[in-house]
């Protein structure tokens, strides 16, 4: 369906009836009449994190339920620019004062969140939010540690939903190929989808590298 839809209008292209992507400033505009609540914790994850100044990318499943994948996840994943025990601090500070709690420790004791920070977060781990005691979905975050992880920050793509909030996604192209290197029914499945998707727009041969640099078969997004 998204192959038929297709319409190139020069610095804007049309993806779906849902999806238009704009070239000069590499932003996606993402329509969705109801949100899913993996949208909704998203999105007031993300608020809380730009209104801290902390760079970050969404990775993993909920980037293919974004875009109109029919499948759950019991977690989203967000991948944090470094930021040190004061700066999660602030973070938890913010994201306690909309509704957010945190799994590992009492979000409302400072004490408790640097111990988290140090027990969690500093040896390479994630720590887990809730928002308003929902367990599922969670948000999942950890910290940039690989020159993967600086990667997909520097090179995310913004995207408005609804002309309303904002969220950043890794690349897709590292995206697809990642999916593809997790091996699942559920990973190629996404990795399917954002493919077929977005093969108009995304660079072939940032996909190529990356599916060679993790070793995985591309020919897969064909079939």
């Amino acid at each position: 369906m998204a192959k038929e839809f297709y319409r190139d209008e020069g610095e804007r292209v049309a993806i779906s009836d849902a999806i238009v992507f704009d070239r000069r400033g590499g932003v996606i505009y993402l329509s969705k009449p109801r949100l899913t609540p993996e949208d909704v914790v998203a999105s007031r994850f993300a608020a809380v994190i730009e209104e801290a100044g902390v760079r970050y990318a969404i990775v993993a499943g909920y980037i293919a339920i974004l875009f109109g994948r029919a499948r759950r996840s019991d977690d989203i994943d967000f991948v944090l620019e470094y930021l040190g025990e004061d700066g999660f601090v602030d973070l938890c500070r913010r994201a306690r004062r909309v509704g957010f709690t945190m799994m590992q420790g009492d979000i409302a004791s400072e004490e408790s969140v640097r111990s988290v920070y140090r027990d969690y977060l500093a040896r390479g781990y994630s720590v887990r939010f809730m928002y308003r005691d929902i367990i599922l979905p969670n948000i999942e975050a950890k910290l940039a540690t690989t020159s993967v992880h600086r990667y997909v920050i520097s090179h995310s793509i913004r995207v408005v939903v609804n002309n309303e909030y904002t969220l950043r996604v890794s690349p897709l192209e590292f995206q697809i190929a990642y999916k593809l290197y997790l091996g699942s029914d559920k990973d190629i499945g996404d990795a399917v989808f954002l493919y077929t998707l977005f093969k108009k727009i995304i660079s072939l041969q940032e996909l190529y590298m990356w599916c060679e640099r993790l070793g995985v078969n591309c020919k897969v997004l064909e079939r």
